[in-house]
């Protein structure tokens, strides 16, 4: 601790000896305490503690609340950061966590090099290096790929070619310095978000949903994307189309605008063709046990530090959730039940996730589906909701093989169940005469977009603009889906359609209605009429050109026609990425039969805007409907890359261990401007042509190179930012509360505000 550490009031610790003693004995025993975390972490607790015993000496004389609670915040910490195979100070800055990144990507060359060199089979060498990334608990994913089997090769070693090719791809990604410091800064971005959970920097009346200084950061994130983007050019190198990267971007759903109106329309589709088929609406809101949550609200909205909290980040209670619900949905699909709609994802105050869900089903299958879900969310720690499993079974008992009531089950027994699980598990059925169901969860939609058309938000007491960009930061820094379609057809054969060229008899109508300064109006057809005239894949274009997602349910093969059943398909060819691995790219859309449209033109690549020369799209993996990657300066031929290579490290003597074509990866990382680790603090990479005397560029070559030394040594803790120290002082709940949900808005919205696209 530093020598100017916090003190408590000094006509407190001296108003007797006993009290003098205490605070001697606390203070010494509160820093020995702290000691082991890092040293910003360390001076916050502290100050809190001392705000707390001090509190508490004030009120009964006792200081025991105070140590329990700092207790229970170390413990919780300590646990965090022995998940991190490296002491935490290496973490964090980016200087560090580059040269930790160097480090890692050599460590993982080693151990494939050495593998080799011994004789040790592919799969030995993979679960040895493997143990690298598992220490930080990070997995290693590879894309989709297009591996085409070899004529004459059986099945079994064609699986065994897969399996070599997939290792091959977790080897390159394990030995680019890129990869790994993507990974750390990821990890410590979360690491630092979870701590300020815990010391209360993110609750109601500090900073709802995401910490201050995490949405700075999330803002300069966006700013910097925003900012890279109005630099870059998308072209088409075949046409010479060019049009601004930004502009791509603003014209898609990344735009909140349009993501929020396209989420808005395919809840309206699903909504107009459940009433076609008699089906009903009920909205589901579910969160997790009181364990989870860091912080709640009494009936008052003030905020306590939740005594039964264990530690769980956002991450990982929505894991919770997730898995929950996959339990749920199987047992509605053992029973035969289907239903549709949307899950809305978003936090409360202090960052815990839960659940809003709006689903349609049969009105006969109502009281089942709200049963299976009461059921399995509240199956952990049901106790704290004075709900036994004898309740449950009893509610359980109640049904008719039908899915109905029983004659004699007690109805007013099941609701007091009911209303007692409310907190973590509430039910509402849509009543049409209140509100359509779309404007039930139209609320939540739009608060966690972009807060368009809701005044306030309920749960953090302020305008919804506001809090609804600490909402996506929140998703984006804890890697959380807020939105998820269930059932229905995928939305990307939706997009697909939308992209395609219209019809001559639109276009013509367009062009009409545009020189008489007029607002085209297509004319309306019901789904039958326009099936019994053009083909089906027209069909389905037509709906999702018009906005109409209801027909294109329909086109699509119905409300509950199964995905494999369903006769539009995506189509993609094999593309090479960044580490030379065939992804698929996306393409076009076929009927399955004898019709195929394309939507993406090949030739798009991205550059910055006046360069010269672009990199073609068949070497980098998209992640967009054109490509993303750039290349200024003319590169050596793998041949004669290969040479340069082999005179800095000796890549062949990988030996036949790892499958042909690993050392083409390698030279994609270098081709594409990645670094290369070779091990013992060395690198390789491709420097950029110099132009000479006379102006002419040189050629690229291929440099070795040494990190410097990162001094790692701890910096002076001169306190937190001054927007960390804010907030009133939590008190800590010592009665069971669990976290109220959202209401159910009684706002009926005016679909006229959500215009079809």
């Amino acid at each position: 601790m530093t020598m100017n550490r916090p003190e408590p009031k000094q006509s407190l610790t001296e108003s007797s000896p006993g009290r003098h003693v205490l605070w001697r004995d606390d203070s010494a025993w509160a820093q020995n305490l702290v000691a082991t975390l890092p040293g910003d972490i360390a001076s916050s607790l502290y100050k809190q503690y001392v705000a707390r015993w001090e509190k508490y000496v004030t009120k009964n004389g006792q200081s025991r609340s105070a140590n329990i609670w700092l207790r229970r915040q170390v413990e919780m910490l300590t646990s965090v950061i022995a998940q991190f195979p490296v002491h935490i100070s290496k973490l964090r800055d980016e200087v560090k966590r580059t040269q930790l990144a160097k480090d890692l990507a050599g460590q993982c060359h080693n151990v494939i090099a050495s593998g080799a060199e011994t004789g040790k089979t592919m799969q030995e060498t993979y679960r040895e290096v493997m143990d690298i990334p598992k220490r930080w608990r990070f997995s290693v994913a590879v894309p989709m790929q297009t591996i085409a089997a070899v004529e004459g090769e059986s099945l079994h070693e064609y699986e065994d070619r897969v399996k070599e090719i997939l290792i091959a791809g977790q080897f390159v990604r394990l030995i680019t310095e890129e990869w790994w410091a993507n990974k750390l800064d990821i990890a410590y971005r979360r690491f630092c978000e979870y701590c300020r959970i815990i010391a209360g920097k993110v609750r109601k009346g500090v900073s709802a949903y995401l910490s201050r200084i995490g949405l700075r950061e999330y803002k300069e994130r966006k700013l910097a994307s925003r900012r890279a983007l109005a630099q870059m050019i998308a072209k088409n190198e075949l046409t010479g189309e060019e049009i601004a990267l930004i502009e791509a971007v603003d014209a898609s759903v990344s735009n909140p605008e349009i993501r929020r109106h396209e989420l808005m329309v395919r809840m309206r589709g699903f909504e107009d063709i459940a009433e076609e088929h008699g089906l009903m609406g009920g909205f589901f809101t579910v969160t997790a046990p009181s364990k989870y949550h860091a912080f709640i609200k009494d009936k008052q909205g003030k905020t306590h530090s939740n005594r039964k909290y264990q530690g769980a980040c956002p991450r990982k209670t929505n894991r919770y959730l997730g898995y929950v619900w996959s339990k749920a949905r199987a047992k509605l699909n053992r029973m035969g039940i289907q239903i549709i709609g949307f899950r809305v994802v978003e936090p409360h105050h202090d960052g815990t996730p839960h659940w809003h869900m709006l689903f349609f089903f049969k009105p006969e299958h109502e009281q089942l589906i709200r049963f299976v879900f009461a059921n399995y969310f509240t199956q952990e720690d049901r106790e704290e909701l004075r709900v036994s499993d004898f309740d449950m079974g009893y509610w359980a008992s109640s049904f008719e093989e039908d899915g109905s009531f029983a004659p004699m089950a007690d109805l007013n027994l099941i609701e007091q169940t009911a209303k007692r699980i409310s907190p973590r598990f509430d039910y509402q059925p849509i009543d049409p005469e209140k509100g359509s169901a779309t404007g039930y969860i139209a609320k939540y939609i739009s608060k966690n977009i972009d807060g368009f058309k809701v005044d306030e938000d309920d749960e953090a007491e302020t305008a919804a603009n506001i809090t609804a960009e600490a909402v996506t930061g929140w998703a984006s820094t804890w890697g959380i889906r807020q939105f998820q379609q269930i059932g229905g057809p995928p939305v990307s054969v939706w997009r697909e359609l939308r992209r395609m060229e219209q019809d001559e008899e639109t276009k013509t109508g367009i062009a009409a209605a545009k020189v008489a300064g007029e607002k085209y109006q297509r004319p309306v057809k019901s789904f039958l009429e326009l099936k019994a005239e053009k083909p089906q894949i027209e069909v389905a274009r037509i709906a999702a050109d018009s906005g109409s997602w209801s027909m294109f349910i329909q086109a699509m093969g119905g409300l509950f026609c199964l995905r494999r059943n369903q006769p539009l398909r995506l189509v993609y060819k094999p593309q090479e990425n960044q580490y030379g691995e065939a992804v698929k790219k996306l393409k076009g859309i076929t009927n399955q039969r004898d019709l195929t449209l394309i939507s993406r033109a090949d030739g798009w690549v991205i550059a910055k805007k006046g360069s010269a020369t672009t990199k073609s799209g068949d070497s980098r993996a998209p992640w967009s409907s054109v490509n993303n990657c750039t290349q200024s300066d003319p590169v050596p031929q793998k041949g004669t890359l290969e040479d340069a290579v082999s005179r800095i490290v000796d890549i062949s003597a990988l030996g036949d261990v790892v499958p042909a074509g690993i050392e083409g990866r390698t030279f994609d990382v270098l081709l594409s401007g990645g670094n290369v680790a070779v091990g013992d603090g060395r690198s390789i990479k491709l420097r950029g042509g110099e132009l000479d005397e006379n102006g002419n560029r040189r050629p690229m070559r291929l440099i070795e190179f040494e990190h410097e030394p990162v001094d790692l040594n701890w910096l002076d803790f001169k306190g937190w930012p001054e927007d960390m120290e804010t907030g009133e002082l939590a008190e800590i709940c010592t009665t069971y509360e669990q976290p109220q949900l959202s209401p159910i808005p009684e706002l009926v919205w005016d679909d006229d505000g959500y215009p079809i696209i």
